[in-house]
């Protein structure tokens, strides 16, 4: 089994054929000028797989553009740190159109024999799910 899960990540390292860029946002309220502060730090960049990026797969939304479907994005199986709210900037891609794009994952559940993390995302950022 473990040859068979080797070669699973192999392969699936194999296809990352973009880059990612995650990073988590934070609000912090700042007493002394009375403003809420955005800070960024980076979680993790590198190589990854990402979901198609087709005009018929986005529809409108009140807030910007939405897919229908969650997309996923794959990065490698031994990722440590992501989690939901974090930002997954598309800094380059093999697919027109892709670099740039902003993903926010909102779920990282592990799986069985897991070859790739699976992060799902929404395109739109959901406030009122931020811890």
């Amino acid at each position: 089994m473990d040859s068979i899960l080797s070669n699973a990540r192999e392969v699936q390292e194999l296809v990352m054929v973009d880059r990612v860029r995650i990073e988590r946002v934070t609000e912090v309220f700042d007493r002394a000028t009375g403003e809420t502060v955005e800070t960024v730090s980076l979680v993790w960049e590198g190589k990854a797989r990402l979901p198609r990026a087709d005009a018929a797969s986005r529809i409108a939304h009140g807030a910007g553009e939405a897919t229908p479907a969650d997309p996923v994005v794959l990065i490698p199986w031994n990722v440590e740190g992501v989690r939901a709210n974090d930002r997954v900037t598309v800094t380059n891609s093999v697919s027109p159109g892709m670099t740039g794009r902003v993903l926010w994952v909102t779920d990282t559940s592990p799986r069985t024999f897991q070859s790739a993390i699976h992060l799902t995302c929404r395109e739109v950022r959901n406030a009122s799910r931020l811890e």
